[in-house]
């Protein structure tokens, strides 16, 4: 597979991914409150089942495109302050990780019932936070 469309592909679901938190934070999470009870429950039921279908989908991809672009990388791990570049690329690949993070803690307070409404709003507020600055310091490696 050649770069351009490994970058290509990684950057399609990293816009798919933080479109989906953007929509889930500051589009749904402000609508649901005109909706009654019973609605918001079958709303947040059917969205949800589409989103993890696909969202695992975009996660795969963007995951995966990730490993494949970091992988010629690596040896500036070793030492993430030897440059911008490899300070801004651990400071991504963290990010990266805490995002996984968060997905553990979902499938965690799910399993356990234990995800409120106003638990599930931080969560995605979090994820659409780190996914955020996770792109600025994409971003900023080929600047600076």
């Amino acid at each position: 597979m050649s770069y351009l469309l490994i970058k290509t592909l990684h950057l399609l679901a990293a816009i798919a991914f933080i479109g989906t938190l953007f929509f889930q934070v500051a589009i749904l999470g402000a609508s649901r409150h005109a909706l009654d009870e019973s609605d918001r429950t079958r709303l947040s039921q059917a969205l949800g089942k589409r989103a993890r279908h696909v969202i695992h989908i975009v996660a795969l991809v963007l995951y995966g495109c990730g490993i494949l672009l970091v992988w010629p990388y690596r040896q500036l791990l070793n030492d993430p302050f030897a440059s911008n570049f490899a300070l801004l690329l651990s400071l991504k690949i963290l990010l990266a990780v805490l995002i996984v993070g968060h997905y553990v803690l979902l499938i965690v307070l799910r399993m356990r019932n234990a995800a409120g409404e106003r638990g599930m709003r931080l969560i995605n507020l979090s994820l659409l936070l780190h996914a955020v600055l996770l792109v600025v310091c994409a971003k900023a490696m080929f600047v600076l």
